[in-house]
């Protein structure tokens, strides 16, 4: 019989069990994103204009969505947290905020209606907000979100037009 770790030598062995190890381990995080798309921390940052910032930060349980959410400008804004549900690859969302100034129901109440829906595109997670009288399901998009890794900064948006 032949053994591998003679024939390769111990440093080739180590090296294939490391690669083989970490083909393992990036294949589970594949497979979690997979089954939790919104998971994660997602931040919007204008470099211009306003200074628009928005930040949601998701935790996933099958179909299940909760959550903290910040959006506003160098003027204003608002934050609070959310819980919604997955429905054909769109996150439909509640809001509550952290006081009355927010615009929605204060915290721990939530709004009675969805109000908005997120849906992964690649990489990134694009918010669409309802126009209009609540109930027309109209949506616009709002921002797009990048993944934020360890609260570091995302790259900021600098389109911010004349």
């Amino acid at each position: 019989m032949f053994d591998y770790r003679r024939g390769m030598g111990r440093r080739v062995w180590k090296a294939v069990v490391a690669v083989a190890a970490l083909a393992i381990a990036q294949g589970f995080c594949l497979a979690q994103a997979d089954d939790h798309p919104f998971q994660g921390s997602w931040a919007y940052r204008q470099t211009c204009g306003q200074h628009h910032t928005a930040e949601i930060k998701l935790v996933q349980a099958g179909a299940d969505v909760t959550g903290d959410w910040s959006d506003g400008t160098q003027a204003s804004g608002s934050d609070g947290k959310l819980k919604g549900s997955v429905h054909d690859g769109k996150l439909f969302v509640r809001y509550c905020g952290s006081d009355e100034q927010a615009g929605y129901a204060v915290c721990p109440d939530y709004d009675a209606n969805e109000t908005d829906y997120f849906v992964r595109q690649g990489a990134d997670l694009v918010w669409y907000q309802m126009t209009g009288k609540k109930g027309d399901n109209t949506f616009r998009k709002y921002v797009v979100l990048l993944a934020s890794v360890n609260g570091k900064p995302v790259h900021g948006d600098s389109k911010c037009g004349s």
